[in-house]
């Protein structure tokens, strides 16, 4: 494929100080599904495996929410609905109407670039310019086995085939190699709707990733997986002043945080609901990352369990919206302060579908809330010890390679 020039990205604005980002300006809210297993859902264990999916789509477009994410996962009930997002975004397209459909995120080193514009385009002209495209490299070698020469340049691929996804979508052209081995020149049909499509880059580790988003001009989805709120609030400064730096406004880019989210009542009765869900979900995590970690092999069964409930208790704490408005209040004010406009709820966790649906009309107060007047409600309690040393942290492979939402 030949080269693109990166130039300037559509959506850039005149250059600026890091500390020119508004700081003011209300958190957006959004739902982000990845990690349903099919086999939990339904009374034949069969049916509805995308009601949450719909229903849940259906209550935020109505509700002012910003957007829809779906991502892409393969070969493991650990977010194996979402098996191709452009797919499942064009079903969104035909029951909303004003809710961004986000991918969340394109593992583009496995798909020819042309291919992504061409799915998202129709996306596109379905839902009426609704459309973003959030990319990543991929962190899992399995995904890989439907592209296994890509793996080791995932990261070249990515920021090649990010270019050629703004040229393309701009109306460009892209030079590919015939099946009698000849060049031509391809352009893209049907025209997107959009004439520039906004695009994200997954970052859950290092600093050099979010600086990579701010060279590129892309935006930011990340989590708190492999990160506590300071630190996160670091990388975004990285990231911004990396912008600044490309002659690119820092104040522009946009920054999306997933957390796992159920919003209730009664604090103790979001305990009840989300735990027994939420430790299975963390156990089904981390065996799609044994792979990359021998030390799970290590751990007896009392062990583990103990590892389990730890991490639990970090993430009710500390790192997730779990809890009534009044308490999760605070917590949305922490991340925003630290720079962050958009807040991507995860809620397909293990929760089951009619609780989990209730649920958003809580989660809705919360972000009423937020968009109006908010206050801070006093910092989450930090999380108990470190069970043995046993960090969650070190129960995944690679801070920087892993997924921003699971």
């Amino acid at each position: 494929m030949a080269p693109f020039s990166p130039g300037k990205p559509a959506n850039a604005t005149a250059p600026g100080s890091a500390d020119t980002f508004d700081r003011d300006r209300p958190i957006q809210f959004s739902l982000l599904y990845f990690s349903s297993n099919e086999a939990d859902f339904g009374p034949d264990k069969g049916t509805d495996k995308y009601r949450l999916l719909l229903e849940g789509a259906k209550f935020a477009d109505s509700h002012d929410f910003t957007a829809v994410w779906i991502p892409e996962r393969h070969f493991h009930p650990f977010g194996g609905l979402y098996p191709n997002p452009s797919v499942l975004a064009s079903a969104l397209a035909m029951v909303t109407e004003r809710i961004r459909l986000r991918a969340g995120s394109v593992v583009l080193p496995m798909h020819h670039p042309v291919r992504v514009v061409e799915e998202w385009a129709v996306v596109d002209n379905l839902s009426r310019g609704r459309v973003d495209l959030s990319l990543a490299a991929g962190w899992n070698p399995n995904d890989f086995a439907l592209a296994p020469d890509s793996y080791a340049d995932r990261y070249d691929l990515l920021f090649d085939g990010l270019e050629t996804i703004r040229t393309l979508w701009r109306g460009g052209t892209a030079t590919l190699r015939s099946g009698v081995g000849q060049d031509v020149e391809v352009r893209v049909h049907p025209a997107p709707w959009q004439p520039g499509i906004a695009t994200w880059l997954t970052c859950s580790g290092s600093q050099e990733r979010f600086a990579q988003a701010g060279e590129h001009g892309t935006n930011v989805l990340t989590a708190l997986l492999f990160q506590g709120v300071d630190e996160l609030a670091e990388k975004i400064a990285v990231y911004r002043d990396a912008r600044a730096r490309h002659g690119l406004d820092p104040a522009s880019g946009h920054v999306t945080l997933m957390l796992h989210t159920f919003v209730g009542e009664d604090m103790e009765e979001v305990r009840r609901i989300v735990r027994d869900p939420f430790i299975a979900y963390l156990a089904s995590s981390v065996d799609l990352w044994k792979q990359a970690n021998k030390n799970l092999d290590d751990l007896g069964p009392a062990e583990r369990e103990r590892v389990l409930d730890w991490a639990f208790e970090r993430y009710f704490q500390t790192s997730a919206l779990f809890g009534t408005p009044a308490t999760c209040a605070g917590f949305v004010e922490q991340v925003r302060s630290a720079g962050v406009d958009e807040i991507a709820s995860l809620i397909d966790f293990g929760v089951d579908p009619d609780t989990t649906l209730r649920g958003l009309s809580t989660l809705n107060q919360l972000r009423e809330h937020c968009q109006g007047t908010v206050s801070a409600s006093g910092p989450f309690a930090t999380a108990g010890p470190d069970p043995g040393g046993l960090s969650w942290i070190a129960l995944a492979p690679s801070a920087e390679d892993a997924p921003a939402a699971g």
